[in-house]
């Protein structure tokens, strides 16, 4: 008997890199410092960007939010308010720039009968004053942030970029919109990668436990449900206790 389509688009196709999707392509299933979120391509927040569900613990209840997020209405983002609050905010209008006055060709004439200077002509080929630079435009989402959140996203995207970080403002903001320690999780990654293929066991083990990374101002450690932290001895160093 053949599937039903809901069935089809409840299934979910391996992406690579732990990421899943489902078959209708509308939720991603994506790995975040241990969790999960879910990315959902039909709904977006008040910022305008796909919306991102979770954390979850395991893969199981990503795709039960997924199974709840289509019979659900659709998800109001937390900074709703305080975005609406700052549209509603009075705006000052820019002064209305004064048209130059022409000039008479008749002018000079008319001050010599006077007896007085005419205003000197401006000189052939002489160029305006340059225009300041112009301020570099912010994300959207920038401005429900406070003001020291604020400083803080921009050095945090200065620091993911300048390690080569991929998407570096998505990742800033999954990290501080979204609560996810997507910055500890790239910042592991890195480290992981440096070890190498062959790396001791005993050595990712500690870096697991805890570690930091000053270059982009984060650190990490295990902790189990209570927050208690857990140490973990190298596999090589028992062995060696044992003989």
């Amino acid at each position: 008997m053949a599937r039903s389509s809901d069935a089809d688009d409840t299934s979910l196709k391996r992406l690579g890199g732990g990421r899943w999707q489902t078959r209708d392509e509308r939720f991603t299933i994506e790995p975040e410092s241990g969790t999960w979120v879910v990315v959902d391509a039909e709904q977006t927040d008040d910022l305008g960007l796909p919306l991102v569900r979770g954390p979850y613990r395991s893969l199981g209840d990503a795709k039960e939010a997924i199974a709840a997020a289509r019979t659900s209405p659709p998800a109001a983002s937390p900074l709703a308010d305080r975005v609406g609050r700052h549209k509603a905010e009075p705006t000052v209008d820019a002064e209305p720039t004064q048209a130059e006055p022409r000039t008479d060709p008749r002018e000079p004439k008319r001050a010599a009968r006077r007896g007085r200077a005419a205003p000197a002509p401006a000189e052939a080929g002489s160029e305006p004053p340059a225009s300041p630079p112009a301020e570099p435009v912010e994300p959207r989402w920038f401005a429900a942030l406070e003001p020291e959140a604020r400083r803080q996203a921009r050095r945090m995207i200065a620091r993911l970029d300048e390690a080569g970080a991929p998407d570096p403002e998505g990742m800033a903001r999954r990290d501080i919109v979204g609560d996810v320690a997507a910055v500890a999780a790239f910042a592991i990654e890195r480290k992981l990668e440096a070890l190498g293929p062959d790396a001791d066991p005993g050595a990712v083990s500690a870096l697991l436990a805890e570690g930091r990374d000053d270059d982009l101002g984060v650190r990490w450690r295990l902790v189990d449900d209570d927050g208690r932290p857990i140490a973990i001895h190298s596999p090589k160093g028992k062995a060696r206790g044992r003989r």
